[in-house]
């Protein structure tokens, strides 16, 4: 056995450091420790491999203790001195840095929290969590996916919602900022964290709200080519959408059992905003549901290829039936917004749109303010005309 004599207490110095033989392959211990005198409980552990690792000992609670700093090489003696007095300011104001490093190594990285945590929650308590996982899986994890909880920065996201508005639009950059905040607040909820770095990131200005109805030439068009889709459930959806001016997956989740034919309604369980509400049916959206076919087994209106299930996303068919109209510019959503233009150009007021709708708030309704001016604007030149006529 080598008995190795060198002294094992003395100032350290890079260039001792980088002399020291590793601890010999016959030695009892596996790594040859020394002490450094300038650094009280800094120490320096030599393995038979020859690396080279800083450690503090340290005393708490009448507990020895010990944690490591880090390798030699990778960090420099100047910053083990520096972080040990770090370690030491914590031991002086009786925080435990084994302790601090076990409940960081207990915070998950975001790709943990999002499959563990908060995807869980998310599909329990809310409708759009589809939309959740679509906007993680494809932009934020493949950006945080290993990084830990805590060491994600304002900063970062700050330049992440940045970067979406140019590439995108500004309403999509402010969805993705809400779902993080959202996910940041409820792991400080849960115990992950300590601050949400989303606080204080301002939305941006939204710009981009569209008003596109189809006009009478075009409603001719659309119905005209629902009629040759090769779709027939999904052209049917379309049609009920344009009827009843319902949400798109309202219409796709609608079962039989929440329509009463006779009655002239049909209820949302939940809708948008998680509440029940009725949907009165006109004339043409009960001759359409009274030609719908029921599927033995399957409870939906609309049913999809797959047993006991809804149709899924309509889209191709969607495209199909624009392309043989020659409409352009359009989307499903679009029709909703056809729904609402025709109401209001047959004299339906704001506060009845808005119930039509079920729009919880008025201020969403506002967006078809100027079509209800452009009524009204009739209705003056109306009483403009006739007083005309009389003074003639």
């Amino acid at each position: 056995m080598t008995d190795n004599t060198q002294e094992t207490r003395l100032v350290f110095t890079k260039k001792w450091i980088e002399q020291l033989p590793p601890n010999p392959k016959d030695a009892l211990a596996r790594e040859k420790e020394y002490s450094d005198t300038q650094a009280v409980g800094l120490k320096l552990l030599v393995s038979k491999q020859g690396r080279k690792f800083f450690y503090l000992r340290y005393t708490i609670n009448k507990r020895k203790r010990g944690i490591k700093v880090g390798e030699f090489g990778p960090m420099s003696l100047i910053e083990a001195r520096h972080r040990c007095n770090e370690l030491k300011a914590m031991i002086n104001k009786g925080v435990d840095p084994q302790e601090e490093k076990h409940q960081l190594q207990q915070i998950p990285s975001f790709g943990e929290y999002v499959s563990q945590h908060y995807l869980p929650h998310a599909y329990s308590t809310k409708r759009s969590a589809h939309d959740d996982e679509s906007k993680l899986r494809v932009h934020l994890l493949p950006l945080l996916q290993n990084r830990r909880l805590d060491q994600i920065t304002t900063q970062e996201l700050q330049r992440y919602h940045d970067q979406l508005k140019n590439k995108y639009c500004p309403a999509t950059a402010n969805r993705h900022l809400s779902l993080l905040h959202r996910m940041f607040k409820l792991a400080i909820n849960w115990g992950f964290m300590d601050k949400n770095p989303a606080t204080g990131i301002r939305k941006h200005q939204e710009n981009n709200e569209r008003h596109r109805y189809l006009s009478d030439q075009e409603i001719f068009a659309f119905i005209d080519a629902l009629k040759t889709e090769e779709n027939p459930v999904a052209a049917a959806a379309f049609e009920l959408l344009l009827y009843t001016g319902v949400r798109r997956q309202e219409a796709l989740d609608a079962k039989w059992e929440h329509v009463d034919l006779q009655k002239r309604t049909w209820y949302i369980p939940r809708s948008k905003s998680g509440k029940l509400r009725h949907v009165i049916l006109n004339g043409m959206a009960i001759e359409l549901l009274q030609r719908q076919p029921r599927v033995p087994g399957n409870p939906y209106i609309f049913p999809g290829k797959i047993k006991g299930k809804q149709i899924n996303n309509p889209q191709k068919a969607f495209a199909r039936v624009l392309k043989k109209a020659g409409i352009s510019n359009f989307r499903i959503h679009d029709l909703r917004h056809t729904h609402a233009s025709i109401a209001i150009n047959n004299g339906a007021s704001l506060y009845e749109v808005q119930h039509l709708l079920g729009h919880s708030q008025s201020k969403t309704t506002s967006r078809y303010a100027h079509l209800a001016d452009e009524t009204l604007r009739k209705v003056s030149d109306t009483v403009s005309d006739r007083i005309a006529h009389a003074m003639s």
